[in-house]
């Protein structure tokens, strides 16, 4: 008889997904990643890991892998739903890949009787909406997101809050960095080029919080008593986009030409990006979606709810940042 706590984890060949795999194997626990036919497993070779296969566009194929699943595995204790679309030129994969996927697989699991002790939906920062005045974004301020990724982030949390029996709590990590990133890459790349963009000026108050120090907020929050509840999570400090880029061109040793680029100029050059990005079929960093990021003013947060559970993080920007850029050395990434 397995006495192990059971764990499953969507999106698990992913960034962040990938990284709860491995402190769930670290931390003791039956883990279960679940993945398409198509994930790439590069980051979960670990032969601790067992797979899951879920469609949750097919509900069909869905309640059949949780039957399997609980004839063979029995109860799920815990289920961290890291599974999501984070970039899409199609505003409706948002919603398919965000909402529609939460809901699809909590109905599930209440059809099939497999219901876990805990639920932890992995939203993101975006579903609150950049910060309203100049003091730091709270869980307590209204949701008002800008993107259609944080509005239907929003709305897979409203489903979860529309929900009196089903044990739950949410994650809204801010903008999250570290080794196997993709996105934050590009801004490393861009500066070891020797450029330094910003949108509009060089003040932007923004929040971050390196990808380790995530997943430990992540099973913090899962292992509290805690239910029902948001937490915001960062690395506890705030920063401007000009002190982001002198950290970085310190560990890159980088000298850079600085470009401030207006709003209007950022919007026409989104849209030739979106347009090649229909082409290629891949989406730009920069689309008209982001760019409602990139030109808030405040992404500044208070974490203060997630430290009360004894979150304390272990790596700030200066440090996170030295170990993603080594990190991006030593695979081939950068130069």
């Amino acid at each position: 008889m397995n006495n192990k706590k059971s764990i499953l984890i969507t999106g698990a060949s992913g960034f962040i997904g990938s990284c709860l795999v491995e402190k769930a194997i670290e931390k003791g626990y039956q883990t279960f990643a679940v993945i398409r036919k198509n994930s790439n497993k590069q980051y979960l070779q670990n032969p601790a890991v067992n797979f899951v296969e879920f469609d949750f566009n097919n509900a069909p194929s869905l309640d059949k892998a949780l039957q399997d699943f609980k004839a063979q595995f029995g109860k799920i204790d815990y289920i961290i739903h890291a599974a999501g679309v984070t970039k899409s030129i199609n505003k409706q994969d948002f919603y398919n890949g965000n909402y529609h996927s939460t809901k699809n697989l909590v109905e599930a699991l209440e059809r099939n009787g497999v219901l876990p002790d805990k639920f932890v939906l992995v939203s993101s920062l975006a579903a609150f909406g950049c910060g309203e005045t100049d003091e730091p974004i709270t869980k307590h301020q209204a949701q008002k997101p800008l993107t259609e990724y944080g509005k239907s982030k929003m709305q897979a949390e409203n489903y979860l809050r529309s929900k009196s029996n089903f044990p739950f709590v949410i994650v809204n990590p801010t903008a999250v960095y570290g080794p196997r990133d993709k996105d934050f890459f590009f801004l490393l790349k861009s500066i070891s080029q020797g450029i330094e963009m910003y949108i509009n000026n060089t003040k932007q108050k923004l929040s971050f919080v390196y990808v380790q120090d995530l997943v430990d907020a992540i099973y913090i929050a899962m292992e509290s008593p805690a239910f029902n509840e948001n937490f915001i999570v960062s690395d506890l400090e705030n920063y401007t986009s000009k002190e982001f880029n002198n950290l970085v061109k310190k560990h890159l040793n980088a000298k850079t030409l600085t470009l401030v680029i207006p709003a209007p100029i950022a919007y026409f050059f989104a849209i030739i990006t979106e347009g090649i990005g229909r082409i290629t079929k891949k989406t730009p960093l920069l689309n008209r979606e982001r760019l409602k990021e990139f030109k808030a003013k405040n992404w500044s947060v208070d974490a203060t709810e997630i430290h009360q559970l004894g979150y304390k993080p272990n790596y700030k920007l200066d440090k996170g940042l030295q170990n993603a850029i080594s990190w991006y050395k030593e695979n081939g990434w950068l130069k």
